[in-house]
């Protein structure tokens, strides 16, 4: 009922002056950019991503997907969402998706119907809650299984003894545990040449990067960032190379030697990011979807 109130009166919810972008990095956007907002009022929202000039993402806790473009505005995709957080293209006009309620990694189609489970258990015990999930170039997919909302969901059991980053093979249909040792790990991602996977993780204030091995195993991680508080949710490269992490305080920019280049201040507590064409850039937060355009 919150959503449907909310999506009915969108123009009553959004700002009545778009707030304006600030950014200490000088040259990333126009001067006088402004934060577009395309929903709001949500209990969670994530999973941002750009297909063509079509903008995907999910309000997760309140069982929606949505799609938005200029040209048709915002569209409900799916209004029984199994809290879906991520979309990533399948090549062939469909997408791999993380279900945090099925705690599953599935496939949809166009029309947003799931159409294939590909990997729920890690032997022979239910996965925590995926996250995120990412496609490499060879199309295997990998993704953060942290365990949140056990304790709030009696009724779900915690079944793996960690919180694991995997890799699934679609060709093999094999699931592989290529990381271990997180707290919450979250936003995953890898740097333009692929040799390294970077995964953020909220349990910690910590970024870690890893070597990607061309057997498709990961070598040592190191702490490729430390921010000043916990709470790290989703990351990604931007055209130009860098990496932007969603941070209580932000999205922090980080060139990929590891220095801190500056801060993007948001409406509210980002939560995923996914830059578009013609320079448009989303940002989900956690009640939120916005939109701007970069220089």
């Amino acid at each position: 009922m919150r959503l449907l109130l909310s999506l009915l009166l969108l123009p009553l919810l959004a700002p009545a002056r778009e707030p304006l972008v600030e950014c200490d990095l000088v040259g990333v956007f126009p001067p006088h950019a402004s934060w577009r907002a395309i929903s709001s009022g949500h209990a969670g929202c994530e999973g941002a991503q750009w297909v063509g000039d079509t903008l995907h993402y999910a309000a997760h806790h309140d069982g929606f997907a949505f799609k938005w473009t200029e040209a048709t505005g915002l569209v409900v995709w799916r209004k029984d969402s199994p809290e879906a957080t991520s979309f990533r293209p399948d090549g062939a006009g469909g997408f791999y998706v993380v279900e945090q309620t099925t705690r599953q990694l599935t496939r949809w189609n166009a029309q947003g119907e799931r159409v294939e489970v590909l990997a729920d258990t890690f032997e022979g015990r239910k996965l925590n809650r995926p996250n995120d999930v990412i496609v490499r170039s060879d199309g295997t997919l990998w993704f953060t299984d942290p365990d949140w909302l056990f304790s709030k969901r009696p009724n779900d059991k915690k079944e793996l003894p960690g919180q694991f980053v995997f890799r699934f093979d679609p060709k093999t249909k094999t699931l592989t545990k290529v990381a271990e040792g997180f707290d919450k790990p979250n936003g995953i991602a890898f740097s333009p040449d692929e040799k390294h996977l970077f995964i953020s993780d909220s349990g910690t204030p910590n970024v870690f990067r890893f070597p990607v091995n061309a057997d498709g195993t990961l070598g040592p991680r190191e702490v490729f960032a430390t921010f000043t508080e916990k709470g790290l949710d989703g990351l990604a490269l931007s055209p130009q190379g860098q990496l932007w992490v969603c941070t209580k305080d932000g999205i922090r920019i980080t060139a990929l030697d590891g220095k801190a280049l500056g801060l993007l201040k948001t409406p509210g507590k980002p939560t995923s990011i996914a830059f578009g064409p013609e320079g448009r850039l989303a940002v989900t937060t956690r009640d939120a979807c916005y939109v701007t355009k970069l220089q």
